[in-house]
């Protein structure tokens, strides 16, 4: 009987995420709609939309769904990811080696383990909407894990006129502190209480480097997305537990999964980014083109990536 009650208890919860993913997918499909319906009263080029939400909330989901239901209605759509730009494995190589004093740049990852400049390109290409635009592609599979980027010959390549783009990462919108911000930061970093837990492993230097790559993501990439999608959680921690799922649902399929050592090495790399950049996020929102008003719509996940509320206070 309890192998009966487990198996309806699985589908019950199937069940309950599809039915969770289509309201999402439904909700923001259609402020993606209004936010094109905008910007077709401006220009012809296509609606950027830049898609933040912690690793394992469900961003490459919703690109999906979401490029489903565009294409449904015929708004031709492009979703690449903030992953896609990834240094080359040799060139994160160097990048280790030449800052070998700073952990956090060991591995892909972090802000400064990007080439931005791709990604400004490939933006712009899109936004200029004229001829055909190879999209970067990653596979964090090769080099036993370690990841590297796909030969150009095997990009995607968009084919113009495009609708929509959606543009999705972990840290696609985080904001650089200023120095008097930074240092405010760091002040708690090293005081008594166990705020910024994860970036007190880490030097000054070290998360002066993040902060600075953050500071070439708000330069480089911010002034061409007009819209945001903020998938939101009240605690950084719950990554762990969405990490765990994916790797148990890997190990069920007899895939290669973490152990959950190496699974707490790997998420605990990113937390201090998340640290260092939330509440600045919370507090004063995105930075976009411009050219559209109310131009964020922000999501409350609970513990189990189900929307508790919609807003659009950003």
């Amino acid at each position: 009987m309890s192998a009966v009650l487990s198996s309806l208890d699985k589908t019950r919860r199937a069940k309950a995420i599809h039915s969770s993913i289509s309201a999402r997918i439904q909700h923001t499909g259609d402020f993606i709609l209004r936010k094109l319906a905008q910007k077709r009263k401006i220009n012809q080029s296509p609606l950027v939309v830049g898609i933040n939400g912690a690793q394992g909330s469900g961003k490459t989901t919703l690109v999906r769904g979401l490029v489903d239901f565009l294409t449904a209605r015929k708004i031709s759509t492009v979703g690449f990811s903030l992953d896609d730009l990834y240094l080359p494995n040799h060139e994160q190589k160097e990048l280790a080696r030449d800052r070998r004093d700073n952990p956090l740049l060991r591995f892909r990852g972090q802000p400064g383990t990007q080439d931005v400049g791709l990604g400004r390109n490939t933006l712009l290409s899109l936004l200029a909407n004229t001829a055909p635009t190879a999209i970067p592609s990653y596979d964090k599979s090769l080099n036993s894990g370690y990841g590297d980027r796909l030969a150009k010959d095997q990009w995607p390549v968009a084919q113009p006129p495009i609708d929509v783009v959606l543009f999705e990462g972990w840290c696609l919108g985080f904001r650089p502190l200023d120095p008097q911000e930074f240092q405010s930061f760091l002040q708690n970093v090293h005081g008594e209480s166990n705020l910024y837990k994860y970036s007190r492993k880490y030097t000054d230097a070290n998360l002066a480097d993040i902060n600075a790559g953050l500071g070439v993501f708000e330069k480089q990439l911010y002034d061409l997305i007009d819209a945001w999608i903020f998938m939101r959680v009240s605690d950084i921690d719950v990554v762990y537990r969405w990490r765990k799922d994916q790797e148990d649902q890997l190990a069920e399929s007899g895939r290669p999964s973490l152990s959950d050592q190496q699974l707490e090495d790997f998420v605990s790399r990113f937390m201090p980014a998340y640290e260092l950049a939330l509440s600045k996020l919370d507090m004063h929102g995105f930075v976009s083109s411009g050219i559209l008003s109310n131009g964020t719509l922000r999501m409350h996940l609970d513990m189990d990536r189900n929307v508790a509320a919609y807003d659009h206070k950003l």
